[in-house]
């Protein structure tokens, strides 16, 4: 500690020099503390996805709306235990910058079909009992503040009712959570009840979610499924839901690599930066460092006064980059715009800061080293003469 006011001295130097490399510091762990909770969040969404049941969708393109009649169709293919079509109500609550997506299916059947959702099962019976009445996601009845029996008002932006109007009224009969909370926060209402007070899209589906009798045999149903409205105009494409998300994915890219990349690069950059700022500053301070020698201080000492001069400076940068990430990650993904789409609040993982650290020292000792061990071999004389 009795070190720290030479540090802070040598970083006062080059007041802007040093805030400049610090915000490069702060601005490469924030990217890297973001993009590894981005990167967990996207494994979360795969672990929470199921191979227990299918997804059936138009071949033609995704959200395209096929035929309820496909229903009873796909009911019919051996090793089909259940069936619920979904289709989709898009409106808002309250105000037009609170979207909500309000998932219509057959509540009964969803839950046969073996998905995670969590819910008692007084509340499916409500769910069955109320026409209007709706099951929402723990983290979405927290963010708008709903409780069961509250009765909540939605006006539509992709429908329009038999009356006229835009605006719905539902009632909460329930609330479902998952293994994984945050990510609660999906609304479902009754198919029924949304198709038989719509004018367009009546008796429409833009998926069929479709539970098996035998997981090891999904393959085979799906392409029963397949085969079976292969001659159709409204022809099909089943998968089962992991293998769905990941094929959606795999037209991205490699998410964990590009992550991974844009990590290394930005990393890479930045120690050519640091390594640059460390030298200036030793060069700049020879004859300082020379009279550090002159009053007592060792070769060794002053090496090691340059090399925690890199690594406070580094630290510290790196610690402010992580927590910044660490409070805007969540912020910015507990938004309503996602949160309607049913992706939960992201967070940055606790891993993230030991190996924060780590990189913060890796990137310290590359970048002062040299200039350290050029600092140790100073020589008085040489110094303090100008040469």
């Amino acid at each position: 500690m009795k070190y720290l006011p030479l540090i802070w001295a040598a970083l006062r130097r080059k007041p802007a020099r040093t805030l400049l490399t610090c915000f490069s510091i702060v601005t490469a762990f924030f990217l890297f503390g973001a993009l590894q909770g981005i990167n967990v969040g996207i494994a979360q969404i795969m672990r929470l996805t199921s191979e227990s049941h299918l997804v059936v969708m138009s071949r033609v393109t995704m959200m395209a709306p096929m035929p309820l009649a496909h229903a009873a169709q796909i009911l019919s293919v051996p090793g089909v235990t259940a069936v619920s079509p979904i289709n989709i109500l898009l409106g808002n609550y309250q105000r037009p910058n609170n979207p909500i997506v309000i998932v219509g299916t057959d509540f009964d059947a969803l839950m046969k079909i073996g998905t995670n959702l969590q819910v008692a099962p007084e509340q499916v019976a409500a769910m069955r009992r109320t026409r209007d009445g709706i099951i929402v996601g723990v983290m979405a009845a927290k963010r708008n503040g709903w409780k069961v029996g509250d009765r909540i008002p939605i006006h539509s932006l992709n429908t329009t009712k038999t009356d006229g109007t835009s605006d719905w009224v539902f009632d909460i009969v329930g609330t479902y959570t998952l293994q994984q909370p945050d990510w609660a926060t999906q609304i479902y209402a009754n198919y029924d009840f949304i198709n038989q007070a719509v004018i367009a899209g009546k008796n429409q589906s833009i998926e069929f979610y479709v539970g098996l009798s035998d997981m090891a045999k999904s393959a085979a149903i799906a392409q029963a499924i397949d085969d079976r409205f292969a001659n159709s105009p409204d022809q099909t494409t089943t998968a089962n839901e992991k293998d769905f998300l990941e094929s959606i994915l795999r037209q991205i890219g490699d998410i964990n690599f590009l992550v991974n990349g844009v990590v290394v690069a930005v990393l890479f950059t930045l120690l050519f930066l640091t390594s640059n700022t460390i030298a200036q500053s030793v060069r700049e301070r020879t004859s300082e460092l020379a009279v550090l020698k002159t009053v007592g201080f060792t070769d060794a000492g002053v090496q090691w006064l340059v090399l925690a001069e890199a690594l406070f400076l580094s630290l510290v940068s790196a610690a402010i980059g992580v927590a910044l990430a660490s409070r805007v990650l969540p912020w910015l993904t507990s938004g309503p715009a996602l949160s309607a789409q049913g992706i939960g609040t992201m967070h940055v993982p606790g891993l993230v800061y030991a190996v924060g650290a780590a990189l913060a020292v890796l990137v310290a000792l590359v970048s002062g080293v040299p200039p350290a061990v050029r600092a140790r071999r100073l020589n008085i004389v040489t110094a303090l003469s100008g040469r």
